[in-house]
């Protein structure tokens, strides 16, 4: 189960990833000078939350790991006395 959850977590970020320049690179209609660029600035955004909640997810599977090695050796540690 958490290997499907993660997989689908990391084919989500790559499509999104694949496809965000794609269509970000659509023409846009200038209004101003240095709008041209908005969409490097969302693109750059959306990597770094993505990169973001992916070691956010990574963070909290190690600590659930650790909770669980902690709870364990409690358990052990409170049999043998």
């Amino acid at each position: 189960m958490r290997n499907r959850l993660f997989t689908a977590i990391v084919i989500s970020l790559a499509v999104l990833l694949l496809a965000a320049p794609a269509a970000l690179a659509a023409p846009i209609a200038q209004d101003a000078p240095g709008e041209g660029n908005l969409g490097y600035l969302l693109a750059g955004t959306l990597l770094t939350w993505a990169g973001f909640f992916v070691y956010a997810v990574f963070l909290w599977r190690k600590n659930r790991d650790l909770r669980r090695e902690v709870d364990d050796l409690r358990r052990t540690l409170g049999e043998r006395e």
